[in-house]
């Protein structure tokens, strides 16, 4: 976990200063354009090597003679995807009206060559918990692919190329960084019956991750189809601001959490406790910053992006109340993958895409901001499946979980309330936006703080002490302690419980 999060710590800021770069650099139709040819990319690397390097780590044995067929099936998937883009980027490109899709899909089909190299690579990583050689893989390949390269080509003039080259170097970097810690060990000769376990247990989650794709790429889809690639431009800088907490937050914790309850399936008690307490503790961190995201989106957007994207806030205000609900279900998938409940997931996975595509048809008739609140809508019922699957895994009842949200729901109502009363004074002053997006985050972080500390005793969290007595937070070193002193101050009895 300390080095998941240290990873989140450097690699967060710096995702918002290249998208604040590029922001300015490039035009909406760029990320527009971009986002289209994302779509089929994304596809292709669901169904063709994420499920193979998650039948590896969830394979409770696994031999010398498996890595090698995981290699060998990876590589040549690796081709297989990257020729089929290349043949079907045409039709792509008449779907959507757009003459440039095609050749950024044909020329983005290069990574699935290279990246199948590392796809065994990566996953033992994470099979074997080995999140620092993880982490310098992420660091330096975004650092030196999507910031450095493509940042030079926009402010060159290479438009939507400039993302195009960005990912391609970092998938060469990246490849080339988890290959060294971790080489596959490749064999002339590759056992067919390990070739054929591995894609056995991958199917599974080639489906999870069919149906994860639809709920990903549904809305791009409906903006791009219906209403151009300028408005996807738009509608993709939204989602990519509201999604920033969850693929730092949300995917580290997957990554870690996913493996080593992995190991632990056979300990249904412990994982008990563990998702009770993990659910209150994001809820309380999540609620309220959904909350903030909601209410600042006018200062986050002209912050981060550039006054140019003023079309991008309500989007934002939307989707920014799906954060709770994404990050609460991580742990869900977690548990229901790490105990081999890939079906239980599947069929849940099936209604969430089917909710997704039905209301991105509808929404897209009310432009972006209809396609967002579809998508929250189609998240919150996905949310409730996955929740009664994981409640029937680990045997706990919807009363108890219930329980786990109060904080957060008492947390959430007195930042709102903060929020409500101060920004509107913030905004009509003449101070620089930065300046007043700083004091309106501080005021969020101070109040929900207070919040917590002098909550009445039915409103308080139950699992801060329970993280203080089992989370390994020294091992994180200085962030770790930092962490471990606040959760010290929060919990901390209080003579007079009261509202802040």
């Amino acid at each position: 976990m300390g080095w998941s999060y240290l990873t989140v710590a450097v690699k967060a800021p710096l995702t918002l200063l290249v998208l604040a770069i590029l922001s300015r650099l490039l035009a909406p139709g760029d990320f527009g354009q971009f986002a289209l040819a994302w779509m089929l990319l994304d596809l292709g690397r669901r169904l063709g090597q994420t499920s193979i390097g998650h039948a590896i780590i969830q394979r409770r044995d696994l031999a010398d003679h498996e890595i090698s067929a995981g290699f060998a099936l990876s590589t040549a998937t690796g081709f297989a995807v990257a020729a089929a883009l290349w043949l079907i980027a045409p039709l792509f490109g008449r779907i959507f009206v757009d003459p440039v899709a095609p050749q950024l899909v044909q020329a983005l089909s290069v990574t699935f060559v290279v990246g199948g190299a590392g796809v065994v690579s990566e996953h033992l990583l994470r099979r074997d918990l080995r999140f620092r050689d993880l982490a310098v893989a992420d660091l330096s390949s975004y650092a030196l692919g999507n910031g450095l390269t493509a940042v030079i080509l926009a402010a060159c003039g290479a438009g939507v190329w400039a993302l195009v080259w960005g990912e391609l170097v970092r998938t060469l970097i990246r490849t080339a960084a988890v290959v060294l810690p971790a080489p596959p060990r490749p064999r002339l000769r590759v056992a067919p019956l390990a070739v054929m376990g591995l894609m056995t247990r991958g199917v599974g989650f080639s489906f999870v991750q069919l149906f994860d794709f639809i709920v990903k790429a549904g809305g791009y889809f409906a903006v791009g189809r219906w209403l151009g690639v300028v408005a996807l431009g738009y509608y993709t800088r939204a989602d990519r601001l509201a999604s920033l907490v969850f693929e730092y937050v949300g995917g580290s914790l997957f990554e870690v959490a996913f493996p080593a309850m992995a190991r632990r399936q056979r300990r249904v008690d412990r994982l008990r406790v563990v998702y009770v307490s993990g659910v209150e503790m994001l809820s309380v961190a999540t609620l309220p910053a959904g909350v903030m995201m909601a209410a600042l989106a006018p200062e986050i957007v002209a912050v981060a992006l550039g006054a140019q994207w003023d079309r991008t806030v309500s989007v934002l205000r939307i989707l920014a109340f799906a954060i709770p609900l994404q990050l609460c279900g991580v742990l869900n998938v977690a548990v229901l993958r790490a105990m081999g409940g890939v079906h239980l997931e599947s069929w849940r996975l099936a209604a969430h895409a089917g909710l997704v595509v039905v209301g991105a048809w509808f929404g897209s008739r009310h432009g972006p901001d209809g396609v967002a609140a579809a998508m929250v809508g189609a998240q919150a019922a996905a949310y409730l499946l996955m929740t009664h699957a994981a409640l029937s895994c680990v045997g706990i009842r919807w009363s108890r979980l219930l329980r786990c949200h109060v904080p957060a729901l008492w947390v959430g109502a007195w930042v709102g309330l903060a929020l409500g009363a101060t920004a509107g004074g913030l905004r009509a002053s003449s101070a620089p936006g930065v300046l007043v997006l700083a004091v309106e985050i501080l005021v969020w972080g101070v109040v929900a703080a207070m919040a917590i500390r002098h909550a009445p005793p039915v409103f308080r969290p139950a699992s801060m002490p329970w993280a203080l007595a089992q989370l390994p937070l020294a091992a994180s070193g200085a962030p770790g302690r930092c962490v471990r002193s606040g959760l010290e101050w929060l919990a901390a009895p209080q003579g007079r419980q009261g509202s802040p």
